[in-house]
This record gives structure tokens, C-alpha cells and sequence, in this order.
């Protein structure tokens, strides 16, 4: 019986931690010779789409992520300017893959299910580019699955994420 218990603790942890690896991923990568810390001021670059873009066919994902990158930004101090310290560009990738799950059990004679199910992953790039010199001082990526259902909160969540490693590195934490 004490088998079968740990058996089942060590499967809910495993389920937990499989659960975990799901969420958002966030890496960001910046100049180190560059002080972050003088950034203060924003603007977002006028981008311009191309046919292959998921934006370009999207104005409302576009104006999504432009819309939670300028709260977010305001709401950790900085300000939108016409005379910026930095300004913003953003893309967005996706591509479909196969979450598998294995919920059969037994040695020999497997009992159970094994689902399979089409998801997309999306990957947001937030780039923060020095206004004076037009060099990239800043970049981060958020990566994770696409729920249509979750858009706005999962958008939310991201940047939410991005903007607080962005202000991690002004203060010299990686």
C-alpha cells in the first residue's frame, strides 16, 4: 500500500511539474556597456508589416500588444514622449506542434488513453532600441501556448513579465 501511495505522489508531482513547464517563458538579452537606467522615455517605431507577418493579418493582435507594452511601460514609470530616450518594435512568430498526453498505465497490458492534441505556440520579441545611436540595447521574448479563449490575459501576462525583467536589467539584475 505504501508503494502505491508514493507511486501516485511521485505521478501528481510529475503532473505539477509538466503543468509548470506549460506556463509563459521569458529570456531577455541586453547591452551590458549600455546604462539601461537612463531609459525614461518611449515611443513605438512605425512598423512596417509584411504579407507572412500574423499581425499584418491581425490589427487587433497588433494594436493587443501595442496597447498592454504602452500600459504596462506607464504603469512602471515611463512615459510616452515625441522626443523619446528609446523606442519599441515587436514581432510575433507562431507554429503549430502536438501536445501529448500519455495517460495509460501498466507494464505489460497498457490501460488508458493516450490524447493528442494540435496547439499553437507563440512567441512575442519586444525590442528597445537607444533613440541617439539607432542601436538595439534591449530585447526580450515571451513564449508559450496560444489559448484564443485567454488572449487578452495571456498578452497581458507577457508583457506584464517582459517589462518587469526590462526593469531588472536598468537596476543590473539578470
Amino acid at each position: 500500500m505504501k508503494l502505491i501511495r508514493n507511486l501516485f505522489t511521485c505521478g501528481v508531482l510529475l503532473l505539477l511539474c509538466s503543468a509548470a513547464a506549460m506556463a509563459q517563458s521569458v529570456q531577455t538579452d541586453y547591452d551590458r556597456n549600455f546604462n539601461l537606467a537612463n531609459l525614461k522615455t518611449f515611443s513605438f517605431y512605425q512598423q512596417e508589416r509584411g504579407p507572412r507577418d500574423p499581425l499584418a493579418a491581425s490589427s487587433i493582435n497588433d494594436r493587443r500588444i501595442h496597447d498592454a507594452l504602452n500600459a504596462q511601460l506607464k504603469a512602471n514609470g515611463f512615459t510616452e514622449s515625441a522626443n523619446p530616450d528609446f523606442q519599441i518594435g515587436y514581432f510575433v512568430s507562431t507554429k503549430t506542434g502536438l501536445d501529448i498526453q500519455d495517460n495509460r498505465y501498466g507494464w505489460f497490458q497498457r490501460r488508458g488513453s493516450l490524447n493528442v492534441e494540435q496547439v499553437t505556440e507563440g512567441t512575442l520579441v519586444v525590442v528597445f532600441v537607444d533613440s541617439a545611436t539607432k542601436q538595439e540595447v534591449w530585447r526580450g521574448h515571451a513564449t508559450g501556448t496560444i489559448n484564443p479563449k485567454n488572449l487578452n490575459e495571456d498578452v497581458n501576462k507577457a508583457v506584464t513579465k517582459l517589462v518587469q525583467k526590462f526593469k531588472k536589467n536598468q537596476l543590473g539584475k539578470n
